[in-house]
């Protein structure tokens, strides 16, 4: 089973996620920390002062691979009938049908979560995150970063929703 949690920057994904994962006797995969742990300690000094356009070129391409190496791993899973957690993997509709075609191609079933908040909660979220630096955090979010996400999330709609498990926090 494939479970995808979507949803905007703040709204609670990577706790929704782990919670699932344990309900679940999942494993879960968050492209976030990846990209944390294995590109971020060599990021240009002064990335995140830069204009987004840059950071974004920087970053799209490092989450690229770190899809690439998540995804030869959840075959390998769903193969011994593991299910998997992709936490954040799907900003946008063609994203989450790759993920629907993926589940498809490897004969397991597919599960789209999406968590959702309003913009002041995921705002607020945001920054107590990047101040603690706690249990869900991997990464911090610049308010540029913030902004560019919140143009680039689309929400599932129409009859991408009529599956979809919604959760408000």
């Amino acid at each position: 089973m494939i479970h995808l949690v979507c949803g905007p920057i703040g709204a609670g994904k990577t706790t929704y996620a782990i919670s699932l994962a344990e309900r679940e006797g999942a494993v879960r995969f968050s492209e976030d920390e990846w990209l944390a742990k294995l590109f971020v300690p060599d990021a240009p000094e002064g990335l995140l002062e830069q204009p987004m356009q840059v950071v974004g070129a920087w970053a799209t391409e490092k989450y690229q691979r770190c899809r690439g190496q998540i995804w030869l791993v959840c075959q390998q899973l769903l193969k011994n009938n593991v299910s998997i957690v992709l936490d954040g993997a799907a900003a946008n509709k063609e994203q989450r049908d790759i993920i629907r075609k993926k589940a498809d191609d490897n004969n397991v079933n597919f599960q789209l979560h999406y968590v959702t908040s309003s913009r002041e909660s995921r705002n607020k979220r945001v920054i107590e995150r990047n101040l603690s630096q706690g249990k869900t955090f991997s990464l911090e979010v610049t308010p540029a970063m913030f902004e560019h996400t919140e143009a680039f999330f689309s929400p599932p709609i129409g009859s991408e929703l009529s599956d979809t498990i919604v959760i408000e926090t």
